[in-house]
């Protein structure tokens, strides 16, 4: 695996940590709603931005 897959494999995880973690921080009353969907908002892009570049690669075509 090359170092740059590597890093945005990293950063890809990181966007997931924000969409997931938020969430049970604001079940359990640590966070408000709005820094909730702030947290999630920066994650879904940080992942949708990261993640296109090594998901499905190295994949044979059939």
């Amino acid at each position: 695996m090359n170092v740059m897959k590597l890093v945005l494999k990293i950063i890809s995880y990181t966007g997931l940590g924000l969409t997931l973690i938020p969430s049970i921080l604001f079940l359990i009353d640590k966070i408000e709603l709005s820094q909730l969907k702030l947290y999630m908002l920066i994650g879904v892009f940080v992942w949708f931005g990261s993640a296109v570049f090594w998901i499905g690669k190295g994949r044979s075509k059939k």
